[in-house]
């Protein structure tokens, strides 16, 4: 059986697979909270998964026919891939942090504003490069 359920290093590795693959979601659709939680629990289990070693079969269990390079692998793939989609949702949210502080100015005009004739005129603490992608949209 490749996968065991009742082993911890394998556990850790399909959780830091899915966390890291919600993290990137929520990333995407702007929950950075939620994003930033679930990249560092993703790392965590995907580091902790890569160091563990493999568990030894007890001595009263059947012996599987297994391949000695492949005991280890189903695990170190998870964990792999989910140390690197965590680390992509951990640049996203930091991304979004950064542009969030940067343009600080804007966000604030941008939240006080009350008529969109007034969120039109914040675009101007934009550079001419950003206002198309983080401007305000003509309706």
């Amino acid at each position: 059986m490749r996968w065991d359920p009742t082993d911890p290093a394998q556990r850790r590795a399909r959780y830091a697979l899915l966390s890291g693959m919600w993290a990137v979601f929520f990333a995407l659709f702007s929950w950075p909270y939620v994003a930033l939680l679930l990249g560092a629990l993703a790392l965590y289990w995907g580091s902790s998964a890569l160091r563990a070693k493999p568990r030894r079969p007890s001595p009263d269990a059947p012996a599987a026919p297994a391949a000695p390079a492949a005991v280890g692998k189903p695990q170190r793939t998870a964990a792999v891939s989910g140390l690197v989609t965590a680390s992509l949702a951990l640049v996203l949210v930091a991304s979004t942090f950064t542009v969030q502080l940067v343009y600080r100015d804007y966000y604030t005009c941008v939240g006080d504003a009350l008529t969109h004739e007034a969120k039109q005129s914040c675009e101007t603490l934009l550079p001419r490069e950003l206002r198309g992608v983080l401007g305000t949209q003509d309706d």
